[in-house]
């Protein structure tokens, strides 16, 4: 061996620094997430969560699949601080698989790691153990999968990216609308393989209808499981709560007699209306929702009438009612928004749950002054994020009239995620009972990592 040629050790560490890059940022970033944030916070759905693990009682209200972890965690570390650990190392894990498939140096790939993990949005969300961290760990997942298997092609990063995306669903039950646009995208790369077919975009789009009823299905799975008390027609709290905006808006009740309490009064709905939330028209204990037992004949009846009428026989006050909700929800008007809607610091207690009494460190307390300080800025504003994702589709369809664009793949990927974010988000504008901002965990990410995959390589040719 000559005196100035490297030894295969050297070799070695130097051909290995550019995939560890990304995982020993991915690795610095968690221990410092744990370490100021720990044991994570829980909000009243995740006290109730982990009362369902500790009492082996499900209810398909909240996905039993998040409460059948949480008693596997329960057995190695009490309460929440398991669940915070697995769901932050699910993410992070997931943000160092993609940016490790991607085409950049080794430092970019590090910086990119930390930027998506330390990003104000998704730092503020990573303590709640929520059923919308899951289900953002999940597309992380798919993410990182569809990512990789655009770097290496193969049939199993495919399939696997599938199996994240039945998580994702089994988290939360309107994430099918998140996971169609990268279903489609995995159907276009799976029969991209074969030989050119007749109907490729129809092919395409069967395949996907027919892998998505198989996604929602084994995604609801863990619903079926005998210990999982069922409640029907889930959406009725949210029904009820749009009524009571028309109700106020026309100054007349439009209940039918069979979900309401005869003694309710316009003035009773108005002390507990709020404009962002459905829970607090539930403290009049005069409407009835299906949470509190099952529903009449009768009663189901007029529930569907109602969700029938409030668009299309009060339709100003009903629009009015739901543009509202997408002004806060999407921050158009970040200060009316509480701040509790985004962060929400602290252990809830509920029913016989052992009491946590933890200490924070001075860290966690500057640390959580800063990410509410930024609340009101727009790094807060979703409207933003979907605005950018639209803008990657667009960039995406004037690149694809170009025909030698060596950076396609990448450029059609990002597309996928885009629309993913925008499938996600913008249904929430009609069918959520809150304007919580954990509701875009999922858009957020996918609007940084469309922004990353539509960056074009050196020397692609532009169009």
């Amino acid at each position: 061996m000559s005196p100035g040629a490297p030894s295969a050790a050297a070799a070695a560490r130097q051909a290995g620094w550019p995939q560890l890059a990304p995982w020993i940022a991915a690795l610095a970033g968690l221990a410092l997430v744990l370490a100021v944030f720990w044991p994570g916070y829980m909000s009243w759905d995740s006290a109730y969560q982990w009362w369902q693990a500790r009492h082996d009682r499900f209810d398909s209200v909240h996905p039993p699949l998040l409460a059948m972890i949480w008693q596997l965690t329960d057995r190695v570390v009490e309460g929440p601080g398991g669940m915070f650990a697995l769901q932050c190392a699910l993410l992070w894990s997931a943000l160092a698989l993609f940016a490790a498939a991607l085409p950049v140096r080794p430092i970019w790939r590090a910086l990119i790691v930390l930027g998506f993990g330390l990003w104000p949005p998704l730092l503020a969300l990573q303590p709640h153990v929520w059923k919308d961290l899951w289900t953002l760990a999940a597309f992380a997942w798919a993410l990182a999968l569809m990512a990789e298997e655009l770097r290496t092609p193969h049939r199993g990063w495919r399939v696997s990216a599938v199996v994240a995306l039945v998580f994702a669903c089994a988290f939360r039950h309107n994430a099918i609308t998140g996971a169609l646009p990268l279903l489609l995208w995995l159907c276009g790369r799976e029969l991209s393989v074969h030989r050119p077919l007749r109907h490729p975009r129809l092919a395409v789009v069967a395949l996907a209808s027919t892998l998505t009823l198989l996604v929602a299905l084994v995604a609801a799975l863990p619903a079926r499981d005998g210990r999982v008390r069922h409640t029907e027609s889930i959406w009725s709290v949210v029904t009820l709560w749009d009524a009571a905006a028309v109700s106020l808006a026309e100054n007349r009740l439009v209940y039918p007699t069979e979900l309401v309490d005869p003694t309710l009064t316009l003035d009773e709905l108005r002390g507990k209306f709020t404009d962002y939330s459905n829970t607090t028209v539930f403290e009049t204990h005069k409407l009835h929702h299906s949470f509190d037992g099952p529903y009449t004949p009768a009663q189901r009846k007029a529930l569907r009438q109602l969700a029938l009428d409030l668009p299309t026989q009060h339709t100003r006050a009903y629009a009015a009612h739901r543009w509202r909700l997408a002004q806060l929800l999407y921050g158009w008007d970040r200060a009316a928004l509480p701040d509790g809607l985004v962060l929400m610091p602290g252990l809830h207690a509920y029913g016989d749950n052992p009491a946590l009494a933890v200490e924070r460190s001075a860290l966690h307390e500057r640390a959580l002054a800063g990410l509410l300080a930024l609340v009101d800025t727009p790094l807060f504003a979703g409207w933003i994020y979907l605005a950018l994702c639209a803008g990657v589709i667009a960039l995406a369809w004037r690149r694809s009239r170009v025909t030698d664009d060596a950076d396609a793949g990448r450029t059609g990927l990002a597309a996928a995620v885009a629309a993913s974010a925008l499938m996600y988000a913008l249904p929430l504008a009609l069918v959520s009972g809150s304007a919580e901002f954990r509701y875009l965990a999922w858009p957020v990410l996918a609007t940084l990592a469309a922004l990353v995959l539509s960056v074009r390589s050196r020397g692609t040719p532009r169009g």
